[in-house]
């Protein structure tokens, strides 16, 4: 046999040896590659399943999370949470951003606030910025570094001054900061109430009133509240708040109405329509009942009138149920969606649903470009009635929506006012390291014919617009339109 045996040429020792080491690598190079790839590929699935186990957070030096983190003791607020914040806002809103105007917003609500407080400084000065993500950080960060040195109060104010200057810059109806949580002591207001005044104006934000003309008259109060109790009702003229008119030569001063929605007790001169003289009010916000959830009746000619502030779960089943009950009876329907500032955006398209099915609703782009379309909920039931809609410039939001949907998919008449334009799409809330969150919308929405709501809003059908003669005589025009539409 040609078998050559091992031992005896090892015996011979003929021929020079490697060293034992080389002879071990030579022999068992392939049992070495396959142990590397073994443990290459062990390393790679324990970052994998780490990575994915983790809180999403965002892209930036700076994290901050989409999981809300309950813990008993929070970070301090410095400048670290500023630039959690700035980092959050660049890589999550829907469009790119120039990080100079986010800093130059940040350095403008620092000032301000700096200002408000009576501790202005020199070096409260922002200097030339690039463009450059990182670059603009630095900068900020060596002058927000340099102000605090010679700041006497607590640093959570000024940072809070930052972010809100950041998130108001902008401009975004979706975009909102709320600082971290502090415990102001008190008792919170009972269950089915609300707190405040009880007076609503003609607008709904402050942008709105920079757009008005005199007079100042009150809109609606609130059953129960302060407002009623002190004899106030629709159509009364406000002439002054703590002794300021709420216009200066025929132009609106912001300030002067601040109050109204505040915490404290106002002072108001009221002049009741039709009176020569004035009278004298003083108001405290205080708990009243507040008003339910949803209200119908039927009206004649089988015309159901549904009225509700907010689309919040529980609004389609009461909504289904009214319809239900009103059994053939049911002609038409009128929904009241003035003063509506929006809500959820599932309970939006269930309500929409009860009208028309099969049809794209809405269609959503977020930042990588990706559209997502809402469709109606074709199980939900289907109604073939007439339809009308009242809507105002406290129709937001999710409201919005709906009339848009009314208006695209012709499914019936919007009556009264264009909407407030405060459509953006959905947003995400992020949570910063002192208990504090960031607001960002994290995809732009767009109607059924892909029009843009947010800074447009809808506009009506049939315009109309009430007087403080309507509102006093308890003459609703936009209810009379909309039946005249109906019937």
């Amino acid at each position: 046999m040609n078998k050559v045996s091992e031992k005896p040429a090892l015996a011979r020792g003929e021929m020079k040896a490697s060293p034992p080491e080389k002879q071990w690598w030579r022999q068992d190079s392939a049992r070495l590659v396959r142990l590397a790839i073994v443990v290459g590929l062990f390393v790679a699935s324990f970052l994998y399943l780490t990575w994915t186990a983790a809180p999403p957070i965002v892209s930036g030096s700076s994290s901050c999370s989409t999981q809300s983190r309950s813990v008993e003791n929070p970070a301090t607020s410095s400048i670290h949470t500023i630039k959690q914040a700035y980092n959050c806002i660049l890589d999550n809103y829907p469009t790119a951003l120039d990080p100079r105007s986010l800093l130059q917003h940040a350095m403008s609500g620092m000032v301000n606030y700096l200002v408000q407080q009576h501790q202005d400084q020199r070096s409260a000065v922002l200097p030339a910025l690039a463009g450059d993500r990182q670059e603009d950080w630095q900068v900020f960060e060596r002058t927000y570094t340099t102000m605090i040195a010679h700041l006497s109060s607590n640093q959570q104010d000024l940072v809070a001054a930052a972010i809100a200057g950041m998130v108001d810059g902008l401009h975004d109806d979706h975009a909102n900061y709320m600082p971290p949580p502090r415990d102001k002591g008190g008792e919170s207001a009972p269950p089915g109430t609300r707190t405040g005044l009880g007076i609503h104006l003609p607008f709904y934000s402050p942008e709105q009133f920079a757009q008005s003309s005199p007079p100042l008259y009150i809109r609606s109060v609130d059953p129960g509240s302060p407002a009623e109790q002190a004899g106030l009702r629709p159509g009364d003229t406000i002439v002054t708040i703590n002794g300021f008119p709420p216009f200066i030569n025929q132009k609106p001063v912001q300030a002067v109405i601040s109050p109204l929605s505040g915490s404290g007790p106002v002072q108001l001169q009221i002049q009741h329509p039709g009176a020569d003289s004035t009278i004298r009010v003083s108001l405290a916000p205080a708990a009243y009942p507040a008003a339910p959830l949803v209200s119908t009746r039927l009206l004649p000619g089988g015309i159901l009138y549904v009225h509700f502030t907010q689309f919040k779960r529980g609004v389609y089943e009461q909504i289904n149920r009214a319809m239900q009950q009103a059994g053939a009876q049911l002609k038409g329907v009128i929904l009241d969606l003035r003063g509506n500032g929006g809500g959820d955006a599932g309970e939006q398209r269930r309500i929409t649903s009860l009208f028309v099915h099969n049809q794209i609703i809405s269609t959503t782009i977020d930042r990588q470009g990706q559209r997502t379309e809402m469709r109606t909920d074709d199980g939900i039931p289907l109604y073939h009635v007439r339809l009308a809609a009242l809507i105002d410039r406290g129709c937001g939001s999710a409201c919005e929506a709906t009339a848009m949907d009314i208006q695209d998919l012709h499914l019936g008449h919007l009556v009264g006012e264009r909407t407030a334009g405060i459509a953006s799409g959905p947003s995400s809330d992020f949570f910063l390291d002192d208990g504090s969150v960031v607001t960002v919308p994290v995809a732009f929405m767009q109607g059924p014919a892909g029009e843009v709501i947010s800074g447009i809003g809808v506009p009506p059908d049939d315009e109309v617009y009430p007087t403080p003669a309507d509102l006093a005589a308890g003459y609703d025009p936009f209810l009379e339109k909309a039946l005249q539409d109906l019937y």
